[in-house]
C-alpha cells in the first residue's frame, strides 16, 4: 500500500504496558501499579525510536497507534514526548490517524487537551460496557456514568474521532 506522495506506507503501533490494574480477562502484556517504571520505559522506547527510525526512511507513517495496557495512564507530558520523538524522527503524514487508546478513569478534559495538543486526533475508550453491574463484573474500575463523562470531556478537548471498545 502507498502513502501520501506514493511512498511505501507504514503503521507504527507503540505499545504502552502500564495500567492501575491488571484485568482478569486481559491478554495483553500490561504491567499493574508499575508507576515507577514508566519513565525508565519511556526513555527505552525513545532510544528505539531513534534506533529504527533510519529503517523507516522513504516510507511515510499514515497511522500511529498508542495501545497497551493504558496508554492514558502514561499521562500527557510522557505521551507528549513519545510523539515529538515520532513526527521528529519519521515522515508522518500531514493527515495520519493518530490514535490513543485511554481507560474513562485515566482522563480528564486537562489531560484530553494535552493529548489533543500533542497530535492525538482519535481516542478509543476501553468502556467494555454501559451497564455498572458488567463492569462491576468484569472488575473494571469505572463506572457508565464516567465512561459518558469521558466522551463528553473527549469532545469539548476537540476530538471528533471518538470510538469506545464493548
Amino acid at each position: 500500500m502507498s502513502g501520501r506522495q506514493g511512498k511505501p506506507a507504514l503503521g507504527l503501533y507503540i505499545h504502552i504496558p502500564f495500567c492501575k490494574a491488571k484485568c482478569a480477562y486481559c491478554d495483553f502484556y500490561s504491567l499493574a501499579h508499575s508507576e515507577e517504571k514508566m519513565d525508565a520505559y519511556m526513555a527505552a522506547l525513545l532510544r528505539h525510536l531513534e534506533e529504527v527510525a533510519p529503517r523507516a526512511a522513504g516510507m511515510q507513517v499514515d497511522t500511529v497507534y498508542f495501545g497497551g495496557g493504558t496508554p492514558s495512564y502514561l499521562g500527557a507530558a510522557r505521551l507528549c514526548r513519545i510523539l515529538q520523538t515520532v513526527l521528529r524522527r519519521y515522515d508522518v503524514a500531514r493527515d495520519a490517524e493518530i490514535t490513543l487508546e485511554a481507560n474513562p478513569e485515566t482522563v480528564t478534559e486537562q489531560t484530553l487537551c494535552g493529548f489533543r495538543e500533542a497530535g492525538v486526533n482519535r481516542i478509543s475508550f476501553g468502556v467494555q460496557s454501559a451497564r455498572d453491574t458488567q463492569l462491576r463484573t468484569l472488575g473494571r474500575p469505572h463506572s457508565a456514568k464516567q465512561a459518558r463523562a469521558a466522551f463528553a470531556a473527549a469532545r469539548r478537548a476537540g476530538f471528533e474521532n471518538i470510538s469506545g471498545d464493548i
